[in-house]
């Protein structure tokens, strides 16, 4: 079993159209297998796209939050994210009319030097997260972190990124630019290695099957190397996920949560 999970976003207003368009791409790259994916939605996305949350909805797809807007937990500050994500989910509640149950930090930026934020989106009425990258990343990642559904100490259920191993690296193979980059055989190799998952799951954004639309990476403080590998090999990404998904029945994680509870352990940073 696998969960198809996207995390919504769009570079601001003047990208909110492609953004709607790809997703409704992914929505039916998922439905094509008679699956549905839990879709992690940015606040400020939804708030000016509200009917784009009321269409993942009725097509009976997950609504998650993505977090009010995207940036790393810890940039919000201890004082201010408690309400920052109060009102994220508030603001995908009242429009899908639904609990929302799950919540994916920004950028996977849920980590050692942050732990703190897991009470926080406890706080906030959160069932689950899938925040942790359980490996050294570049950007963000929790080594020594488990690599298997676990509780923070105040009870939050993780669902961490899935990896692959070659040598002493962890690779999130499963999604982003690492996915459009990875070439076919390493692919594979990884599906291998975790042919057993307990919490298999794939990941990608809107803009990643996109070649026409540029994120605005810029403002992230990415540098050309960055921006490079983020806008390259999109014409690839669409025929690598329905690689994946074949054979495979896409189920969310609200679905799941019993079954990830019951083998989770306790995990203190």
């Amino acid at each position: 079993m696998i969960t198809f999970t996207v995390d919504v976003e769009s570079e601001g207003p003047r990208g909110d159209a492609a953004c709607a368009r790809m997703t409704d791409a992914l929505m039916a790259l998922i439905e094509s297998g008679g699956g549905r994916g839990t879709f992690f939605i940015l606040g400020e996305v939804a708030r000016r796209n509200p009917g784009l949350v009321r269409e993942i909805a009725a097509r009976g797809h997950e609504v998650a939050s993505h977090g009010m807007h995207h940036r790393p937990l810890a940039r919000s500050g201890r004082a201010a994210l408690g309400d920052e994500l109060i009102r994220a989910r508030s603001v995908l509640e009242e429009i899908g009319g639904a609990p929302v149950l799950g919540f994916r930090a920004p950028l996977f930026s849920l980590d050692a030097g942050s732990a703190w934020a897991a009470g926080r989106i406890a706080a906030a009425g959160f069932a689950y997260s899938s925040s942790v990258l359980p490996a050294w990343n570049p950007l963000h990642g929790w080594p020594g972190a488990p690599r298997r559904p676990f509780l923070h100490p105040d009870g939050l259920l993780e669902i961490p990124v899935p990896l692959g191993r070659v040598g002493p690296w962890s690779i999130p193979f499963l999604g982003g630019m690492y996915m459009r980059w990875l070439p076919p055989w390493r692919m594979k190799q990884f599906s291998r290695q975790n042919a057993d998952a307990e919490a298999l799951w794939c990941y990608c954004h809107p803009y990643d099957i996109d070649p026409g639309s540029d994120p605005d990476v810029e403002d992230a403080g990415h540098g050309p190397v960055a921006r490079f590998f983020l806008r390259h090999n999109r014409r690839l990404m669409a025929p690598r996920l329905a690689a994946l998904m074949e054979g495979r029945i896409s189920r969310p994680f609200a679905a799941r949560l019993a079954a990830f509870r019951a083998g989770a352990a306790v995990f203190a940073a």
